[in-house]
Order: C-alpha cells, then sequence, then structure tokens
C-alpha cells in the first residue's frame, strides 16, 4: 500500500523545509492509486512523511529539475547528464492516530520515504465532523470548523472550513490588493455564520467606510424600502444627514477627553489643560449632582492653587493677589448662587460670607509685598497668615489641612455625561481662561487657535451628528449612553428600564434616531453597518476611535461589575473596512492618531472581554504594525505591492514564508488561508456572496460604446452637497437666506 503512494525520498532537512528526490521510476508529474490518478508536485497540495507513529504532513511550495553529470573513469566516454526532479515543502501539521495538529514535535531523516496525502489524510487534516455531545448534540464550547469560506482548488470536493471561536475571538485580517475580492471574502464569512440553523443571534458591527455592504444582507424593493435577506437581520445607519430617521448620531458629551483634544487638536502645555478643566467643570454642572457639591470641588481647587503658589520661592505676590481677584469675581456669579446657600446651611463656616472675607485677607496679604508695578516673593510669616486664613474653609470642605492628601469625588474630565455645549464654551473655558490669567500667565494667547477651532466646528454643519446643531442642543435624555449602546450592539431594547427611558416631550422624534428606535422596542439586530462614507475625513478618525473605546470599556464594565460568569458573555465582532484608513502606523512626523491608539488597544485587550476584530485592508504596509500582529488568523488575496509583501511576511511566523512567495500570483476570489482559525494552511477559492456587497468595478468600456450618454442628476447630487436641497431634518434652516451655518 505504501508503495503506491510513495513518489520519493527526503535529501534535505531544513528546519520547517524539506527537499524531496522524486523516484526516477516516475515518468510524468502524476501517479495512478487505487483512489485514482493523483497529480504529484502540484503547488498548495499535501505530501505525507511517516515518522515512527506519526504522519508529518507537508505542503508543497516548490519543484525543480536538477541536471547531474557523473564522471567516468574512462574519459574517452561521453555521458548525457541526468535529470533529477526535486520537491521542496513545507512542514505544516501531525496526524497522531486520527487526530491532526498543528505543528511538527518530531523532524524527519535523511532517505525518510514520502507519500502522497490519501483522501482519508485530508478528511483528517481537515476535519469535516461537527463536534457533538453525548446524545448527537452539538457542543457548543467547541463546534470545531464549521464556518464555510470556500473550496479548495486542489483537492476535489473539499470544503475549507474555519473555526468561529478562533476566526473571531483572536482577531483576523483579510488583506489582499484593490479588486481582489476582500469585501466579498468578509460578506461571506458572515453570511456563512448567519446561514448556520443553529444561529439565533450574533453582533456583528461594520465599520463601513465605503459604503458598500447594506446590499449584502439587504435588497431593495421595488417600492425603494429595504428588506432583510435570509437570516441577516441587519440595521443600516447611514451618515447622510437627509434620512433624518435613520442618520447617525453620536452625542458629543460620550466623548472622553482625549476625543476632545484630538478633536479640537489641543497642543500640550497650555491648551490642553485648559480644555481639560473646562470639560470637567462643564460635566459637573451638567449633572443632576447638588449644586454644592461642584461648588465644594471648585473651592477645593482654588484653595490649593493659593497655598502652592504662596510657596514658591518665586516672585508670586502679584500672581496670587490676581488669583484672589479671580476668585472673589467668581464667587457673585449666578451658577454658583445656589451652592453657596447649600454650604453655609451646612456649615456656617463655609457661608459666602466666611469665604469672602478668607479670599480678601489673602488679597490683602499678596498686595503688601508688591512695590509699585513689581512682585516679591511671599515670606514665610506672610504665608503663616495666609494658611491661618484659607485653613479653617479647606479643613470644613476636606476634612483636612492644607497640604494633606485627600482623594476628591465628583465627575472627571472623561465621563460621559452630560454637558452643554454652549456653556462649555462661552462659560466654562473662559473661567478657566481668567483663572489661569489671573495667575500671571497668557493662557489666553496660547489658546488662540484651539479657541478657533471650537467655534469653527461648533458652527459647522457637517459635524451636527457628533456635535449637535448649530442652532440648537441635543436634548437630555435619559439612559442616552445604554441606548446607544444597545442600538450599534444590535441589542434588543431594555424590558424596563429604571428610570424609564424619555418620552417624547422632552426628546423629539427625529433628534436622536437610535433613542427613538429603543423607544419603540426593537427586537434587535444580527448585522450593524455603520455607513462612515460620507463623513468628513478629519472626524473619521475621532468617529471610529470612539465607535471602538465605547464597545470595549462597555464590556469591560461589563464583565468587572457582573462577575467572571458574566464576562465575555456578549461577544462583538467589529469588522474595520479600510482600516488604513484610520489606524495607520506612525510614520516620522505625523501627528498621533487616537483612532491607533484605541484600536491597538482592543487588539491586545478585546479578546478577554469578548470584543474581535476583523481588520481588512488593501495596504498592509500602512497598517498598525500592533493591530496586525495581534492577529492570530490571516485570509490574504493577491498582493502585488513589494513593500506590502515585505511588511506581511514580518508580521507571520517565518515558517510561512516559502507559501507567501505565491500571493501576486493569486487569481481573484482566491486567497491564502493562515493561522489558527484553519486546521492547515490552504489555498481556497471564496465562495460566492449572496447577495454580493456593492464593491463591483466599474464598467468604462460599456459606458464607452453606449449611444446615448447616461442620465446623471448632477444638480441633485450638488444640491445636497452643498447645502441648498431641502433640509428634513431641520425645515427651519430652509428659510434662512444666509444658507448652512458658516465657520
Amino acid at each position: 500500500m505504501a508503495s503506491d503512494f510513495e513518489i520519493g525520498r527526503v535529501v534535505a532537512v531544513d528546519t520547517a523545509q524539506v527537499t524531496v528526490q522524486l523516484n526516477s521510476d516516475l515518468k510524468g508529474l502524476a501517479r495512478s492509486t487505487y483512489e485514482g490518478v493523483q497529480e504529484i508536485g502540484r503547488i498548495n497540495s499535501y505530501v505525507v512523511l511517516p515518522v515512527c507513529a506519526r504522519r508529518l504532513i507537508a505542503m508543497v511550495t516548490r519543484v525543480v529539475l536538477v541536471e547531474d553529470c557523473e564522471l567516468k573513469a574512462n574519459e574517452t566516454s561521453i555521458l548525457l547528464p541526468s535529470a533529477r526532479r526535486l520537491l521542496k515543502a513545507t512542514l505544516i501539521g501531525t496526524i497522531d492516530g486520527s487526530s491532526y495538529t498543528q505543528g511538527v514535535v518530531n523532524f524527519p531523516v535523511l532517505d525518510n520515504p514520502v507519500h502522497l496525502a490519501t483522501a482519508e489524510d485530508i478528511r483528517v487534516i481537515f476535519d469535516h465532523q461537527i463536534v457533538t455531545l453525548d446524545g448527537g448534540v452539538r457542543d457548543t464550547e467547541d463546534p470545531g470548523y464549521i464556518v464555510h469560506l470556500g473550496e479548495s482548488p486542489i483537492f476535489p470536493d473539499c470544503p475549507i472550513k474555519l473555526h468561529p471561536d478562533a476566526l473571531f475571538g483572536k482577531h483576523a485580517a483579510v488583506l489582499g490588493s484593490t479588486g481582489t475580492g476582500k469585501s466579498c471574502t468578509v460578506a461571506a464569512l458572515l453570511q456563512s455564520i448567519l446561514s448556520r440553523p443553529e444561529v439565533r443571534r450574533t453582533h456583528f458591527v461594520i465599520l463601513d467606510t465605503n459604503g458598500e455592504y447594506r446590499t449584502a444582507f439587504q435588497r431593495q424593493k421595488e417600492t425603494g424600502e429595504w428588506e432583510d435577506v435570509s437570516n441577516g437581520r441587519c440595521l443600516y445607519i447611514p451618515s447622510d444627514p437627509r434620512l433624518a430617521n435613520e442618520r447617525l448620531v453620536i452625542p458629543y458629551w460620550f466623548m472622553n477627553a482625549d476625543d476632545f483634544v484630538r478633536l479640537f487638536q489641543a497642543s500640550k502645555g497650555v491648551q490642553r489643560p485648559v480644555l481639560l478643566e473646562a470639560l470637567r467643570l462643564s460635566r459637573n454642572v451638567g449633572t443632576s449632582r447638588n449644586p454644592d457639591a461642584v461648588l465644594r470641588e471648585e473651592l477645593v481647587h482654588e484653595l490649593n492653587r493659593i497655598w502652592s503658589l504662596s510657596g514658591r520661592d518665586e516672585k508670586t505676590s502679584k500672581d496670587l493677589r490676581d488669583l484672589a481677584s479671580g476668585l472673589l469675581h467668581r464667587m457673585d456669579d449666578e451658577d454658583v448662587a445656589a451652592g453657596w446657600d447649600s454650604l453655609g446651611a451646612a456649615d456656617a463656616q463655609l457661608s459666602k460670607e466666611n469665604v469672602r472675607s478668607a479670599i480678601e485677607s489673602v488679597k490683602s496679604e499678596a498686595q503688601q509685598h508688591i512695590e509699585g508695578a513689581y512682585p516679591k516673593v511671599i515670606p514665610a510669616d506672610a504665608r503663616n497668615r495666609i494658611r491661618d486664613a484659607i485653613d479653617p474653609i479647606y479643613s470644613s470642605l476636606t476634612g483636612a489641612h492644607l497640604g494633606a492628601q485627600i482623594v476628591t469625588g465628583g465627575i472627571s474630565a472623561d465621563t460621559p455625561a452630560f454637558f452643554d455645549k454652549v456653556a462649555f464654551r462661552s462659560r466654562h473655558v473662559e473661567q478657566v481662561l481668567r483663572r489661569e490669567e489671573s495667575g500671571g500667565n497668557r493662557a489666553r494667547d496660547y489658546s488662540g487657535t484651539m479657541l478657533l477651532r471650537i467655534d469653527r466646528l461648533l458652527q459647522d454643519r457637517r459635524f451636527e451628528f457628533l456635535l449637535g446643531p448649530c442652532d440648537g442642543q441635543f436634548p437630555k435624555a435619559r439612559h442616552a449612553l445604554a441606548t446607544f449602546l444597545r442600538h450599534v450592539m444590535g441589542a434588543p431594547s431594555a424590558e424596563s428600564p429604571d428610570p424609564p427611558l424619555s418620552d417624547d416631550t422632552s426628546v423629539a422624534p427625529g433628534q436622536l434616531p437610535f433613542y427613538d428606535s429603543q423607544r419603540a422596542a426593537s427586537q434587535g439586530h444580527n448585522v450593524t453597518i455603520l455607513d462612515l462614507s460620507l463623513l468628513a475625513a478629519e472626524v473619521l478618525e475621532n468617529v471610529t476611535a470612539l465607535i471602538g473605546r465605547l464597545l470595549l470599556e462597555f464590556l469591560q464594565r461589563l464583565g468587572e461589575y457582573g462577575g467572571e460568569s458574566v464576562r465575555g458573555s456578549l461577544p462583538i465582532v467589529l469588522v474595520l473596512e479600510e482600516a488604513q484608513n484610520y489606524i495607520r502606523e506612525p510614520r516620522f512626523g505625523d501627528d498621533e492618531s487616537i483612532s491607533r491608539l484605541v484600536f491597538e488597544r482592543v487588539a491586545r485587550e478585546g479578546r478577554k472581554f469578548g470584543l474581535g476584530l476583523v481588520v481588512a485592508s488593501q495596504r498592509p504596509s500602512e497598517l498598525s504594525r500592533t493591530v496586525l500582529s495581534q492577529c492570530s488568523s490571516f485570509i490574504v488575496h493577491r498582493l502585488q505591492n513589494p513593500e506590502d509583501l515585505r511588511y506581511f511576511k514580518e508580521i507571520v511566523p517565518a515558517v510561512y514564508g516559502p507559501l507567501l512567495d505565491q500571493l501576486p500570483a493569486l487569481a481573484r476570489q482566491t486567497a491564502l488561508v493562515l493561522g489558527e482559525c484553519v486546521r492547515a494552511p490552504a489555498l481556497v477559492r471564496i465562495r460566492d456572496a449572496r447577495p454580493i456587497p456593492r464593491s463591483r468595478d466599474p464598467k468604462f468600456y460599456r459606458y464607452w460604446t453606449q449611444t446615448t450618454p447616461q442620465s446623471v442628476n448632477v444638480e441633485a447630487v450638488c444640491a445636497r452637497w452643498d447645502g441648498t436641497e431641502f433640509d428634513a431634518v431641520n425645515p427651519d434652516k430652509n428659510e434662512d437666506e444666509d444658507g448652512p451655518c458658516q465657520s
């Protein structure tokens, strides 16, 4: 039996590479066996090397013909050179009994026989059996390789199937040059999962930067409405603001401090501290916290600044006087009036009169150490008098004396708490600037570029989906963050939230489409498509980073609050289409990318909490090395760019090096599958996606040969583009003769 399949002997072993000399009796590159005629030396086919009780599996990567000339003692004889056919193969796995595992423990020796792979070997390698428990019930803990990716072009009737937990739970990358079928591969993968009868719910979130995935899960009826295809319950969220009831809306208060720093491009030094402090003040005022709690935190902060400034070895008397003057002025603001009433009622020491008297004492003490316009150092005895004036106030506020380490409560600049954007810009940013200026800093001068950018973005209608209407404010809705996350994840509406969701009088229909969906008792969706194709390029990174961070931090908190039994119980797969656009590998001189930082964190930590990534890109050399290196599975279409090929070879294990040399020659809809998701590295023809994404190549020649020109309504497209078309979201704006809000 062995001689029937034996094709040669090992003549060289180089770690994971073996060189095989084919038997001289093989007159062609085919052999007739009891299973039929089999090709010998076909690239990407498998050969078997028996080693003791195991059978090593190797993948053919090269076949060469070598000519040798033998020297005879009789120099007068003329001999023709003899030819040897050599086959090179990469060791990829081991069959032990009836089980196959990737990797090799034992290695072959010289003159080891080499056999063709039998049909039983192929069956064992690709594990076409479904794992079941007693009684024939499928084992959901280890379902086996059930995700049908496509067919093997090497072995007839051999489907290539993937393991869902390894594929989605440990991150995957779908790579290939433009036009090679990446979008169809992603669609085929998701459709394969949804087509399985036992799958009842999934949470796939697609960040669609090209607007092409909707047609893969929905079809448009003659009436213009869209309907789901088969089990693919799909939620489509467009970025077109004209689609009032469906459009993408992300309230700005969901962003954390880093998001705002990146959006407003606040530089280090002065701008960033000003922005973060203004955010903290805005969030604390915007919440339902008691006014005295907000005022208490502000007083603690200011008293600490006074104490710190008075103890410096620099000439700070003028700065200290200005700081005290600014605080006295702030005490009369209307937004803190209620706080003074509460503080004074709870503690007479904290009455407005007592606090004002203490601050005036500080101002007076500082004034005594200013000679004309020139400040002096605050001496030790003066600092003691300042301490005696403000320490009783500080002790009543914190329960500790000046200089002691205390932990203050309140809401940080990162908390996704509602705040009024108008008050943020007109009141709290100005408050922080005045505070800094009172300390002698030229904060306003240094913050000029940031302030201009804040004003421009708040008045730019392109960013209304994120920053709210130019002439209005997002409504303050109960459970806004929870309803947004349910909407994006595709989770059903909460049955009885406490307190209940805000009614139509508080949040009018159309203001927050995701809120309307949850109020309407959504049953949930299997696939959520966020169409980001119409977003301005300057906010694409902010939006993708915000979505990724919210999903990751929600799942982290779910596991933290619910315990180990809940951790990872809500798995989500985040599909990043054209990922090189927002998770680029940093180059010299590039600005810090918040999106790259977020998805590198997701790549490192997401698996533990149930957040998997599917990264699709046509330029792997531009992708973050951290994100790509965290992927355990790869589906690689044709790659032709030398830089992309080199970069990808550096990411994957070196053992796959010889297999990757074929990537520039792969046909369309064909890919090389590597990693933990597949039993063995394999060439696969990807199954057809039905229906397909909207990613077909334009037919140039068909247009060129038409007898009549294509009818294109250029005016309607441009009217929607420049904002002169009727605005269905904000009809009142159509009466504005000045057009859209200007920056």
